[in-house]
């Protein structure tokens, strides 16, 4: 076989051997391209929009999407410095249920993150409680409130040196107007009144 003939088997098999390289080991060219690839394995989507990719630990992000009024949630990271795969080691939460006028849900790092479908939501305050799983009668407690986009997504960092093994969770959530009028309530209030996803009439 002569030279010519040997670099033409080369080029067409250098690109073959690099593709199912890709596919088998489930790499990407993109943080993008992993999210939805994931999103195919578990059987669900595509997003029709990415919603944010936030950091976590160093070369890894965290891709949220909107799908079909539900949020998307997909951890991916860097490979070889110019690939992307699956993030290693973690949960990967993918689909997460917005069933309620105002969902939203905790994650690590202290995020929380969620979705309104109610267009005249434009700030969400959530409630944290959390603490040692020994002393949950008396727990902790973390306020924040989130401005809420075009998409009805809202995002926000309420700690960031919680600990694993610590309980936490949303006590308490409410979705008020641009007016500032509370126009949405869900869970136990501080003074012990609870709400069950209700919708307040605007006037």
């Amino acid at each position: 076989m002569n030279r010519k003939k040997e670099i033409i088997i080369f080029i067409i098999i250098i690109p073959l051997l690099l593709f199912s390289f890709l596919r088998l080991g489930e790499y990407r060219f993109s943080a993008e391209g992993i999210f939805y690839a994931c999103e195919r394995g578990l059987g669900y989507g595509p997003s029709e929009k990415i919603l944010g990719e936030y950091e976590l630990e160093e070369g890894r992000k965290l891709i949220v999407g909107k799908c079909q009024g539900n949020l998307s949630v997909i951890p991916v990271q860097r490979a070889f410095g110019v690939l992307w795969k699956l993030k290693s080691g973690g949960i990967v939460n993918g689909l997460v249920d917005c069933e309620k006028v105002v969902t939203a849900k905790l994650f690590r790092g202290g995020k929380v993150m969620g979705l309104t479908s109610e267009k005249e939501i434009s700030e969400v305050y959530c409630r944290i409680e959390y603490g040692d799983y020994g002393n949950d009668e008396n727990p902790s407690i973390q306020e924040m409130t989130m401005t809420v986009n075009e998409d009805g997504f809202f995002y926000g960092i309420w700690s960031t040196e919680i600990l694993d093994d610590t309980f936490q969770h949303i006590a308490y959530i409410e979705g008020s107007n641009s007016n500032g009028k509370v126009i949405y309530q869900d869970g136990m209030t501080s003074e012990g009144i609870y709400y069950n996803n209700g919708i307040i009439e605007v006037e």
